[in-house]
């Protein structure tokens, strides 16, 4: 039997977690096989029972002949390690966002064999309806400004989001803003300014992040990012995650505001438009298994890269500007750390 004629073969790394289950039900629902769920935790086995799926506790236990996929689903610092590993064996990979914690974790994946191929990097934006027809509004216009406001709604901030080698919402949440519109605007960012805040949870890791980045064009790109303790009324993901993207450019203005997309032309013209809610994780899945039938991935190793950069100096300007105002309110890393 050849590939075009069986549901392609997927194993989920991290199964038990929420982004991990959501992923394996995800591919089962787009008509994937999913065989394999990687995970030590007892919540894995359930979970494994309704998809008719085999649990395995690490990923050296995989049959790499066996699969056309594997999703990767863990904190960002333990993922770089495992899908450099999986690329070497020949396998195809879709990580979650972002493409490691920091460029030293990014750079273990950048050796692997058939990065720039074999990985997806799993920005679910990119599936979103609403962003694609954004996306390409901004290429034939000439931004002046992009305003982003990404809002996720969090009872508490613990467990890895509270580790301080997460790089805390602007790695965890505000990549996905930073992602799509280095994906809009070429060349390297600046950033200008940028001020981190901790005290609305009072974890150990900016919860809130106000950053300001000035592309060579000229476009300057303003992020606001925090975890929230109150629930917005509507948003992405089961109203978990708020998301407003404002474009402002010469000849027009396009507002994305969760499930709604709003234009207005030079000429007075206005045009709105409203989107069903959409599973992100569904959609993405569904591109996924393109990917393995050959089709370029939505977001690749290099963009992914992009992104992380950008975060990074985001991180280190916060600190920065922190240490100058004699108000270190940004815990900085240890750059000794094992990433």
């Amino acid at each position: 039997m050849t590939t075009s004629e069986r549901p392609l073969r997927v194993a989920v790394v991290g199964a038990a977690g929420w982004a991990g289950s959501r992923h394996a039900r995800a591919f089962a629902k787009a008509g994937a096989n999913v065989t394999h769920l990687v995970d030590q935790d007892e919540r894995a086995i359930p979970l494994a029972q309704e998809l008719a799926a085999q649990v395995v506790p690490g990923v050296q236990e995989l049959p790499a002949d066996q699969l056309d996929l594997v999703v990767v689903a863990l904190p960002t610092t333990l993922q770089p390690p495992i899908c450099a590993d999986l690329l070497d064996r020949g396998l195809r990979v879709l990580t979650e966002k972002p493409v490691a914690a920091d460029t030293e974790g990014a750079a273990i994946m950048a050796v692997a064999s058939g990065v720039h191929d074999r990985l997806m990097v799993g920005y679910t934006l990119h599936q979103h309806p609403a962003v694609e027809i954004l996306s390409q509004w901004v290429h034939i216009n000439d931004v002046i400004v992009v305003n982003v406001r990404s809002v996720a709604h969090k009872r508490t901030i613990d467990s890895w989001r509270a580790d301080p080698k997460e790089g805390g919402v602007a790695v965890v949440n505000g990549i996905h803003a930073i992602e799509l519109v280095s994906s809009w605007l070429d060349g390297e960012p600046h950033v200008s300014a940028t001020r981190a805040n901790s005290s609305l949870y009072g974890s150990p890791v900016p919860e809130h992040v106000l950053a300001t980045l000035e592309f060579p064009s000229g476009a300057v790109f303003t992020l606001q990012s925090y975890w929230s303790p109150w629930r917005e009324p509507q948003g992405l993901n089961q109203g978990d995650w708020s998301l407003t993207i404002d474009v402002l450019a010469a000849k027009g203005r396009m507002v994305l505001s969760n499930d709604s997309l709003r234009r207005w032309d030079r000429d007075g013209g206005q045009h709105e438009q409203d989107f069903e809610p959409s599973d992100l994780f569904l959609r993405q899945a569904e591109a996924a298994l393109r990917f393995c039938a050959g089709h370029k991935p939505a977001v690749t190793f290099a963009q992914a890269l992009r992104a992380t950069e950008s975060a990074d100096a985001i991180r280190a300007d916060a600190v920065r500007t922190a240490a100058a105002s004699g108000t270190p309110e940004v815990p900085a890393r240890d750059p000794h750390r094992n990433p």
